[in-house]
């Protein structure tokens, strides 16, 4: 499980873009309890405000995700480059050289307080818990990593960019399996788990990446090769002896290859036998020695009266067919008829018939308990005589394939030899030619290497990822459940989340045999107008923009719930309002407050921006949340603590409108609310 950034304050100072309401160069920013609307107009800062906020928690660290679906995206941090960690400074006339910006925040129990210079991002303060802390960035990536439980700085700044931060260029999470089995492996394993998992893929797609390479270099080599060889000539008797010897090994070393296989499989086989008749000769021995010590027992009573020389007598006859009287060993006649005798309830001695009222003890030992024991040691026997058969059979299909192969590789030894010694009677040219291509077996021969070891880390990232699919499985109804309840509140249509993992092939090369990873992943049902019940929806060009923003929102909101079940989160929208149709704004506004006002272990923080004149949305947000008289309380004002844009000065007196109508529908709001 994870922690989510709950935000609680921020500063700008000395930064052109915010001079302030009193305009003395501090922008101060209260992420109040619920919501914060940011408000201003185009051009006058807020998508810059909310990046600034996005990189102070990143710092100069970032990932390289691309353009439109994550897929198999290298999650590695990367230092972000000189141009992007000035991109602060170039949006003000100075260069941002005395600007910094400040922030608070907690991450579950832990409170976090740092300061960054806008010119580069650089870190120059950094408190935790009250204490100062060292303001090295890899000690604030590691002290963050492991307050959010999260397994990496670079599944941090995934959470960040993918979750918590809702931009303008928007990311349907939903729509994407990549991006979904990202998210859910960082938030729902834990953090040596979530790290093993990156580790085994990270290593296939880097196998698969290297093989894939050599493997075009070595074709290109290869027809390069077979140019020269057509302009070579060569003595015919040597060169058709060598064509038959290359031939041959070629064959050679196909078989080995195809043996080696073989003899793995077969050893895997003798082995797994061996163990299993390891255990059936056990099982057979524990009924064995139960089954003896109920006769045992059953010999006590019949002479409970004898010396005890005798008894011992009788118990080691019956225990290992040797009589301690003459010496005399296996006399296994003896001990069936003491058995009989047990089996029949006769005394052991004179053979007459016992009487169960006179010994009752010992119809109690030698009856169904006896018989029971005699028919579990009697399934062992079968049991282990068959284990031993299986045993001694892979025993001697192993034997065989061994002598196959060391046959082949002798052969393979002396054909190679023969090739060798061909290539030293070729002329000049044709001895470079054949250079070339043992360079190219070579090169071949390791491509094949590779192969094989991607199919089998393909196949043991498979069953790795069984065990931990089916944990975060067990999440599944509750972030359906969540889902469900905020689509509810924003759709008109019927919708419903579906646990449906996604197959994908781990890397771009074929494996023969090998099947596709099975990865965690959630897919969207929706009613429509033209067609009765929910109707899967596997693109987002499958829904109106408005349903898209609205379903995704749902997806964010549900896994934020349920992913950190200890403590409240943040959730940062910029510009919300984009898509939506006039009838949606009522609908939007109450589940978003909703979101605003609750919280696990507290109350979310939801951050807004938003344009003055963008419809309903603005007011009706501010009344969904307000508290009684202090509806604009949440509103952080750009209008006055901003630069005004060239817009904003010939159009005051419009602005000035908008501003006062915004406050009256505001106020009516919260009158009646009152």
């Amino acid at each position: 499980m994870a922690h989510f950034p709950l935000l609680q304050q921020m500063v700008v100072e000395h930064y052109g873009l915010y001079p302030g309401l009193r305009e003395e160069g501090r922008f101060e920013v209260p992420f109040h309890e619920g919501l914060t609307l940011i408000l201003g107009a185009n051009g006058l800062g807020k998508t810059t405000l909310v990046t600034m906020l996005f990189r102070l928690l990143t710092g100069t660290a970032d990932i390289p995700l691309p353009e439109g679906r994550i897929g198999s995206a290298d999650l590695s941090v990367q230092n972000l480059d000189k141009w992007s960690q000035r991109q602060f400074a170039q949006r003000v006339n100075d260069g941002a050289r005395e600007a910094t910006a400040h922030l608070q925040f907690q991450l579950g129990p832990q409170r976090f307080q740092l300061t960054r210079r806008l010119t580069d991002l650089a870190l120059t303060s950094l408190t935790i818990d009250d204490q100062h802390v060292d303001t090295d960035e890899l000690t604030y990536r590691d002290a963050i990593t492991a307050a959010s439980e999260l397994a990496s700085f670079g599944d941090w700044i995934l959470v960040l960019r993918t979750l918590v931060f809702y931009f303008e260029d928007r990311r349907a999470l939903v729509w994407d399996p990549g991006a979904q089995k990202q998210l859910l492996r960082a938030l729902l394993l834990t953090r040596a788990n979530a790290q093993e998992w990156t580790k085994r893929e990270r290593a296939i797609l880097e196998l698969d990446s290297r093989m894939r390479n050599l493997d075009n270099a070595l074709k290109r080599e290869k027809k390069e090769s077979d140019k020269l060889v057509k302009k070579t000539t060569s003595a015919p008797g040597v060169r058709q002896a060598l064509t038959a010897a290359q031939a041959r090994l070629d064959q050679l070393n196909e078989q080995h290859a195809r043996l080696v296989a073989r003899l793995d499989i077969t050893d895997r086989m003798r082995h797994r036998a061996r163990l299993d008749a390891i255990r059936a000769e056990a099982d057979q021995d524990k009924a064995l020695r139960e089954l003896e010590r109920a006769r045992l027992l059953a010999i006590d009573a019949h002479l409970p009266d004898a010396d005890e020389s005798i008894r011992f007598i009788l118990a080691r006859l019956m225990s290992d067919e040797t009589c301690l009287v003459c010496g005399t060993e296996d006399v296994a006649a003896r001990r069936q008829s003491l058995e009989h005798a047990l089996d029949q309830h006769r005394c052991v001695i004179c053979d007459s018939k016992l009487s169960d009222a006179i010994h009752p003890e010992v119809a109690e030992i030698t009856d169904e308990r006896l018989r029971t024991l005699k028919e579990s040691y009697d399934t062992f026997v079968v049991q282990a005589s068959d284990q031993g058969r299986v045993r001694d059979e892979a025993n001697a299909e192993h034997l065989t394939t061994s002598t196959e192969l060391a046959a082949c590789a002798q052969e393979r030894d002396e054909t190679d030899q023969r090739v060798n010694e061909l290539h030293a009677q070729l002329p000049p040219d044709q001895r470079r030619v054949t250079d070339q291509q043992k360079k190219l077996n070579a090169a071949a021969e390791l491509v094949t290497d590779m192969r094989a070891r991607l199919k089998v880390a393909r196949t043991e990232f498979g069953e790795f990822l069984g065990a931990h699919r089916a944990h975060i499985a067990q999440f599944a109804d509750a972030i359906k459940a969540k889902f469900s309840e905020a689509a509810k509140g924003f759709l008109f249509e019927d919708s419903q989340l579906s646990w449906s993992p996604t197959r994908m092939q781990v890397g771009q090369a074929g494996a023969d045999g090998v099947e596709p990873v099975e990865y965690p992943a959630f897919a969207v049902d929706l009613s429509g107008s033209d067609f009765g019940g929910l109707k899967r929806r596997g693109d987002p060009d499958e829904v109106s923009e408005s349903q898209r923003e609205f379903i995704d929102l749902a997806f964010r909101m549900a896994l934020i719930h349920v992913a950190s079940p200890q403590s409240a989160a943040s959730l940062v929208i910029d510009a919300p309002e984009s898509s939506l149709d006039a009838v949606f704004v009522e609908r939007a506004a109450d589940v978003l407050g909703h979101f605003a006002q609750t919280g696990n272990g507290g109350t979310n923080r939801l951050v807004v921006t938003s344009n003055l004149g963008a419809g309903k949305l603005v007011p009706t947000l501010l009344r969904a949340v307000a508290e009684p008289g202090g509806a604009m309380a949440p509103v952080v004002d750009l209008f006055h603590a901003g630069v005004p844009t060239r817009a904003m000065v010939a159009w005051e007196a419009q602005y000035d409108a908008l501003w006062k109508q915004l406050i009256k529908e505001v106020a009516e709001g919260d009158g009646d609310a009152g």
